[in-house]
């Protein structure tokens, strides 16, 4: 009876009721509801919100696993214009621009048949055989083996070692480096383009050398070897085209050797020209011997009686001994043809025909001498002296 009643009360009371701790009910007036309903909405809005956030910082974790963990299946980005072929799917978004970009320069290099490759291994095999055998007969006492080492690009990746000499495709297999190793950027293209640094220079800093030499040779040992040579005083010229013909856009090698040059051993009747002429270059080359790199003789640069070169390859046959090697050393996956960076003389590349108008103007004693200086470049490369 008094439980009908109070439930009665309380229904008929516009009074709110709570107990105390000790399960007593006390009663509240009235006009105190709004104030328990607005901490009760308060208290709502807060779990909603902590729900909220909850959710928001789950989907942020699920969504950077998930990044993650497509990111664990792709390959490394070697920040390259050109990849292999099956690397080239798989490049990152960030660097899709800079490949889209080249793709359409790309084109595979030919693929040689079975007999054209054969018939370049016996040519090449030749080579050697004859490398091999005007080193016994010169028996020189210098081997330069130290100097080709330091010389050497080793890029143990690949297996290949090249010894590089200048004025002989050395611009162009840079380039080819840089693409092995992965550092042919679109930034590192504008620096070389504006002459803020040279191309030579990034390869050679990211294949840095060995201080100890004899840990250089066992690297280079184990790699598949090989250098580009060409006649000799074709490369003399060049090199004098090049860098001393004209001053202009070659002011360093016009104040470095041009300008000594000229006033050493100027003849008469140049006594308007500022640069000098191939006659006065080939008379600093007898009388002093300084041997800039661009010039030094072969075997002073790359030892080829102190290496053992697996492959020779020469610049008057040069595409088809480039393909040939890459095929066979099987770099055709990152080599492609695609215009690399090279130093073309905008006067005009250096040719035999070239040469023979440059000779006519040159006294035979000289070249005699300048034959002597280079005999032994000759000889090792069968070429014949003009």
């Amino acid at each position: 009876m008094l439980h009908t009643s109070y439930k009665k009360s309380m229904m008929d009371s516009p009074e709110t009721t709570v107990r105390n701790d000790d399960e007593k009910p006390m009663i509240y007036p009235s006009k105190l509801a709004p104030y328990h309903f607005t901490r009760m909405l308060f208290s709502s809005m807060q779990r909603q919100v902590t729900a909220l956030q909850l959710i928001a910082l789950l989907t942020i974790i699920c969504v950077t696993l998930l990044i993650l963990a497509q990111n664990s299946g792709e390959k490394p980005h070697t920040g390259t214009n050109i990849e292999p072929a099956a690397a080239r799917e798989q490049t990152s978004p960030r660097h899709a621009w800079s490949v889209a970009r080249v793709a359409s320069e790309i084109i595979p290099r030919v693929t040689m048949s079975r007999d054209q490759m054969e018939h370049a291994r016996r040519e090449l095999n030749a080579r050697k055989r004859w490398l091999s055998s005007a080193c016994r007969a010169i028996g020189s006492k210098k081997s330069h083996l130290d100097a080709a080492l330091t010389n050497m690009i080793v890029d143990t990746e690949h297996n290949v070692s090249w010894c590089p000499i200048y004025k002989v495709a050395s611009s162009t297999w840079m380039s080819y480096f840089a693409v092995l190793k992965g550092i042919l950027t679109d930034a590192a293209m504008d620096r070389v383009r504006h002459d803020h640094i040279q191309l030579n220079e990034i390869v050679r800093q990211k294949f840095m050398r060995v201080e100890d030499l004899n840990r250089t040779h066992e690297k280079v040992m184990k790699t598949k070897k090989f250098l580009i040579v060409r006649h000799p005083l074709e490369r003399l010229l060049s090199a004098y085209r090049d860098k001393l013909e004209h001053m202009e856009g070659r002011e360093y090698y016009y104040k470095r050797f041009g300008r000594r040059i000229a006033f050493k051993y100027r003849l008469s009747g140049n006594e308007t020209r500022l640069e000098p002429t191939f006659e006065e270059f080939l008379r600093f080359i007898v009388k002093e011997k300084f041997f800039d790199e661009h010039w030094a003789p072969y075997d002073r640069t790359c030892g080829p009686c102190a290496v053992r070169y697996d492959y020779i390859l020469k610049f008057e046959t040069l595409d088809r001994d480039e393909n040939f090697f890459v095929q066979d050393a099987n770099l055709g996956g990152y080599l492609y043809e695609k215009n690399y960076v090279r130093n073309i003389n905008p006067h005009g590349t250096t040719t035999k025909e070239i040469l023979s108008e440059y000779i006519k103007k040159i006294p035979r004693p000289l070249l005699d001498e300048i034959n002597q200086i280079y005999e032994n470049d000759y000889k090792l490369f069968d070429y014949s002296f003009v």
